[in-house]
C-alpha cells in the first residue's frame, strides 16, 4: 500500500488540486485509491469533484461515529474523505481531537491500494500525519521566496519528527525552466543546511483551461482530457509512487544530481 502526503509550508500554492491530480492519475494505472482532505478550514475536494459530502474527516473525532461513515465513493476505484467544515463537522480544536479522527481513518487504510491526503499547510495537521500515518511526502511549492522559505521552514519540521520521511518537492503553476530553479533552491538549502537530502518530483505548468473549467462548475475528472497538468501529475506520481508494475522492475543505477546553487 502506498500512503502519500501532499503538503505545503504555504496556503494558495495549490495542494488541493495536485492531490485530486495525482489520485486520478493512481486511478488511471487501475489502482483503488482513498483521497484524503485533511484540511480544517473550508475543504474543497469535494468541490473538484461536484460531490456533496453527508459527513466528513473531523466528525471522527466523536467516537459516536464510524470510519466508514465519512467514505463517500466517487466511481472507479476512488473514495474521498472530505474535510474541512463539509456535512457541518466542526474542525478539531487540539491536537488529541486531530490525531483521534486521523487514526480511527487509518484503520481503513488497508483496504485501499493507495492512500493520498491533502494536508494543506497547517503545521499541526501536518505534523500528525507525518508522525501517524509515516507517509511520503509530496511539498508542493512556488516560485516565490516566501514559498520556498516556509516549505524550507517545514522540511525543517518535519526532520525533527520524522527524520526517515520520504521528500520530495514539485513546483506548481510554473514552466519548466522556473521550477527547476525553485525546486534547485530548496533542495540546495535543505542539504546545505539541514543535511537533508529531499528530491525533485517535477513541475506541474499553470493551466488556464483546467482551471476555467473547474471555477465554471466541471469536475475535475471531466476537465482531464488535454490537461497539461494532468499529464505533468501523472509524472510526478510515478516518480514519488511508483505503479506497483514499475515497482516490480530492476531498479536503474542512481545518477548523481548536482546544483547549480552555492551556499555560504
Amino acid at each position: 500500500m502506498h500512503k502519500l502526503l501532499i503538503a505545503s509550508g504555504k496556503g494558495g500554492v495549490g495542494t488541493s488540486i495536485v492531490a485530486s491530480l495525482a489520485a486520478l492519475s493512481a486511478v488511471e494505472r487501475s489502482e483503488t485509491v482513498l483521497l484524503v482532505d485533511a484540511t480544517e478550514g473550508g475543504g474543497s475536494l469535494h468541490h473538484l469533484f461536484g460531490a456533496r459530502p453527508a459527513n466528513s474527516l473531523w466528525m471522527l473525532s466523536d467516537s459516536r461515529w464510524q470510519a466508514d461513515d465519512v467514505l463517500l465513493p466517487l466511481g472507479d476505484g476512488l473514495t474521498l474523505v472530505a474535510g474541512g467544515t463539509s456535512g457541518g463537522a466542526i474542525p478539531p480544536v487540539n491536537d488529541e481531537q486531530r490525531r483521534s479522527a486521523l487514526t480511527r481513518l487509518g484503520q481503513l487504510y488497508a483496504n485501499f491500494d493507495t492512500v493520498i491526503i491533502d494536508g494543506g499547510s497547517r503545521l499541526d495537521t501536518i505534523s500528525a500525519v507525518t508522525e501517524l500515518v509515516e507517509p511520503a511526502m509530496l511539498l508542493v511549492t512556488s516560485a516565490d521566496r516566501l514559498a520556498l522559505a516556509a516549505n524550507y521552514a517545514l522540511v525543517k519540521s518535519v526532520r525533527s519528527r520524522r527524520p526517515e520521511t520520504s521528500i520530495a518537492v514539485v513546483a506548481n503553476r510554473h514552466g519548466e525552466a522556473l521550477a527547476d530553479e525553485a525546486c534547485e533552491f530548496l533542495v540546495g538549502a535543505c542539504s546545505h543546511f539541514l543535511g537533508r537530502a529531499i528530491d525533485i518530483a517535477g513541475a506541474v505548468p499553470e493551466d488556464p483551461c483546467l482551471q476555467a473549467a473547474v471555477g465554471a462548475g466541471m469536475t475535475v475528472r471531466d476537465a482531464l482530457d488535454g490537461s497539461p497538468a494532468a499529464d505533468a501529475m501523472r509524472g510526478v506520481l510515478s516518480r514519488v509512487l511508483p505503479s506497483r508494475a514499475a515497482a516490480l522492475r530492476p531498479a536503474a543505477m542512481p545518477v548523481a544530481t548536482t546544483f547549480s546553487r552555492r551556499w555560504s
